[in-house]
Order: C-alpha cells, then structure tokens, then sequence
C-alpha cells in the first residue's frame, strides 16, 4: 500500500485517503450526478461573476474616508447582531457604529489591513449569498445571528480568526460611545 499520505493530517481510517472520489463522495453524503456538476458549475461561473464586481472595493461613502457605502451596511448589519437592543443604552446596527469604524480604520489601523479588512466585510456579505441565496444584510435577525455564530465557531480557524478581526474592530467602535463607555464603568485615561 501507499504509505504517503499517513500522518496528523490524515488517517487509513479517513475514506478520501482509502478510497479515493468515490470514498469522499460517500463520507460527504453526496452523489457525484449530472445535476450536482451542473449546479457546482453554475454556483461557480456566478462566484466568478461576481468575483469582479466584489473585488472592486468602490469609493467611500459620503462623509468617510475608508468603507464603502456596502460597507457601510454590513458593518451595521453585523453590529446589530453584535450588540442587539436591551444589553446597552445603545443598539448596534443604528447607524453609528460604521462611522467610528471608518475612523478608527483611518486614523488607528495599519494601512495595509484596511483592504484586508475591507474585503472580510465583503466575503461576509457575499459568503450568505452562495449558502442562503441572500446577502448577508438582506438576511432577517434569527438567520444573520446564526451566520455570525457559524464564523465565530472554532472551526474553521482561519473564518474564525477572520471574523475575530471583524467582530474587534466594531466592538472597540461601538464600546467608545460615551453612553456605551459610562454604562458599562470603562474610564479613558491614566489617573482615572
């Protein structure tokens, strides 16, 4: 037998490893059939479609510097269900949260991760599209916070660590609202 691909990342056990499409196809519970082909490569041509149209960042909204107005709405969208009504004298999601996250991605984040940043936003949006067949701010509260726990969840790493970023920047935005910063005891400053 082909001992190559034995180690912590795979496993005799593991059926893409023993048996090869076939064994994947069984483990993943799916059928390799016509329709499945056709609408992988529909699903594809569409990502590839909108790959142009999701690359190009756009200019900044109207009084910003940084976010685009899409931008603008998923931060929102995202900081809705962040910090929903009832745990502070503010809500996320009512318009003041992605104007702070502009400056703080103005004035406080390294250049080189505000495009990073930018495009996270983006594949959080386009990323519901492709699974639910709506964009991420088009999604009804239940479903856009199941959308946020998926990301938030250990697995996989890389999302997880993805979305951290996200949920950091808008968390330190919105805790910087003075109402938010008195409500919850945070003083600024050394002599306190």
């Amino acid at each position: 037998p082909d001992n190559r691909w034995t180690g912590p990342w795979s496993s005799k056990s593991d059926p893409l490893v023993r048996n090869g499409l076939s064994g994947y196809c069984s483990a993943m519970n799916s059928h390799l059939t016509r329709r499945n082909l056709l609408i992988t490569g529909v699903a594809a041509g569409g990502v590839t479609t909108l790959g142009g149209t999701v690359a190009w960042l756009g200019p900044p909204a109207l009084g910003l510097e940084k976010l685009s107005s899409a931008e603008v709405d998923i931060v929102e969208a995202v900081a809705a269900v962040l910090f929903p009504p009832g745990y502070f004298p503010a809500a996320g999601g009512d318009g003041r949260t992605a104007p702070e996250v502009d400056r703080l991605l103005t004035e406080m984040v390294d250049p080189s991760t505000v495009k990073p940043f930018r495009y996270l936003l983006r594949a959080l949006e386009w990323g519901t599209f492709v699974s639910r067949g709506v964009r991420f701010t088009e999604l009804n509260p239940e479903t856009a916070k199941e959308v946020v726990d998926v990301w938030a969840s250990e697995n996989p790493f890389p999302r997880r660590m993805a979305f951290t970023s996200v949920q950091a920047l808008l968390g330190l935005a919105f805790f910087r609202r003075p109402e938010v910063a008195k409500a919850i005891g945070w003083r600024a400053g050394c002599l306190g």
